[in-house]
């Protein structure tokens, strides 16, 4: 009986749909739940003060801003959302992520001045549906150590689900508890 050789150079690796899915997942997971990014940062603190400008010049009849991809702040940012989530959601809800805030949204606040908060995730766990008519729908745990600008610690355990429409394409993102993260960060910050 002939074995195969293992130690081939041409030996491949099989991945399944379901491992390109939950890379997926997790990549998206360890991009919301590290913190600080400084890219984001930066980008988001030139994006506000380009905010702040074109506020300051409207005048006190105009309602709003018009916020358009020509402005070369607004480009960073979406450049930036495009490189970090594109290549793991579907076209349409990667369309949803900028105008509904869910990029990020757990950065926004490492953008004031006296607020240097950390986040890092760890124990992630992405699990397959076992039900036969959610075929493509996976839930996601984790662990998110928080440490405030005291330097004082928290452990979060977030718990989420992800239908993942295409293989390696998320097609709904829900975190349906975050542990209690975004309301112990809003605390904090509001204490600075």
């Amino acid at each position: 009986m002939l074995k195969p050789d293992t130690t081939s150079p041409h030996t491949a690796t099989v991945v399944t749909n379901d491992d390109k899915n939950i890379e997926a997942v997790t990549a998206v997971l360890q991009s919301e739940f590290t913190v600080p990014n400084e890219e984001y940062i930066r980008i988001q603190q030139n994006l506000d003060t380009k905010i702040d400008e074109m506020l300051q010049e409207l005048p006190e009849s105009n309602e709003g801003i018009n916020l358009t991809e020509d402005i070369p702040e607004v480009a960073a940012y979406q450049e930036l959302v495009e490189k970090t989530y594109k290549q793991y959601y579907t076209a349409n809800e990667f369309e949803k992520l900028m105008p509904t805030n869910q990029a990020f949204r757990y950065h926004i606040w490492t953008t004031k001045k006296d607020v240097h908060y950390k986040m890092k995730i760890s124990d992630i766990q992405v699990t397959k549906s076992e039900n036969e008519n959610t075929p493509k729908n996976y839930d996601f745990g984790a662990q998110v150590k928080y440490t405030n600008n005291a330097g004082k610690t928290s452990l979060h355990h977030i718990k989420g689900m992800a239908i993942l429409s295409e293989e390696g394409k998320i097609g709904k993102f829900t975190i349906r508890d975050d542990g209690g993260i975004q309301e112990k960060i809003y605390e904090d910050t509001m204490e600075q």
